[in-house]
């Protein structure tokens, strides 16, 4: 890889090319960038030229020819279009970082004075991180387990041990069986909690599991069960029994 790499990556983390290109999508599609078309062509133009070899850091007159429409006898003493817009990409890539990328495992960066990007992996954002995925349910359940799903994510944010990926964003894995590994790439999440919902007669069932993105493995697992009339009454007793077990086995 001819990128220029800031710091080794953690275990767990993916730092091939793959995983660098889908950074770079990760980027490209948030709300800043999706508003600037050539800033985002800048960008990937940069990420292209460090994959593609120890020869691929991108000149100045380059990216003004490729990017900004630039004649070949460009002159950068006399068009100053690729050191400003630079400045500009900069910024845009802190504010993302500052905002919607906070727990991104892979930060993108253009140092000053070139146009070389570094890639840094951050291990601790990705452990740090948690997701939530809907509960599993049958028999009419679904109320019951979107409230749980929305109240776990809620109780665990508020101890603020982790960061918590938002409901919107585990929605995508209602109902689907996909690898926890897969499921933490895709959600930046180190962590992942998951159980499914029953219900036989007046009892309720809830079984959850704690599952390390890095590797699949439990972390923690538990068995929940509530006899209370009340489905608010229900709600509180599983949340609260599920939380503690999470909680505990972090302190371990």
């Amino acid at each position: 890889m001819g990128c220029a790499v800031t710091a080794s990556a953690p275990p767990g983390i993916d730092c091939t090319d793959d995983a660098i290109r889908r950074q770079l999508d990760r980027v490209l599609q948030s709300t800043g960038f999706r508003k600037c078309a050539q800033l985002s062509r800048f960008l990937r133009f940069t990420v292209d030229q460090a994959l593609a070899g120890p020869n691929g850091a991108s000149k100045e007159t380059l990216i003004a020819i490729e990017i900004f429409g630039r004649r070949p006898d460009y002159d950068p003493s006399c068009d100053p279009v690729v050191r400003v817009e630079a400045r500009r990409l900069r910024a845009k890539l802190a504010q993302y970082y500052a905002q919607e990328g906070c727990r991104d495992s892979i930060r993108i960066d253009l140092p000053k004075g070139g146009y070389l990007p570094t890639f840094e992996f951050r291990g601790s954002a990705l452990e740090e991180s948690m997701a939530v995925l809907p509960f599993v349910c049958h028999g009419g359940l679904e109320l019951l387990a979107d409230g749980l799903t929305s109240r776990l994510i809620a109780k665990l944010a508020s101890v603020k041990r982790w960061r918590m990926v938002s409901s919107t964003s585990v929605a995508q894995f209602r109902n689907r069986s996909v690898d926890a590994r897969a499921i933490g790439r895709e959600l930046n999440a180190g962590l992942i909690l998951e159980g499914s919902l029953r219900q036989a007669g007046k009892r309720f069932r809830c079984d959850a599991q704690l599952v390390s993105s890095a590797d699949g493995l439990h972390v923690w697992a538990g068995s929940v069960d509530s006899r209370r009339q009340d489905l608010f009454a229900v709600e509180d007793e599983l949340v609260a029994a599920i939380a503690e077990g999470v909680l505990g086995a972090e302190k371990r």
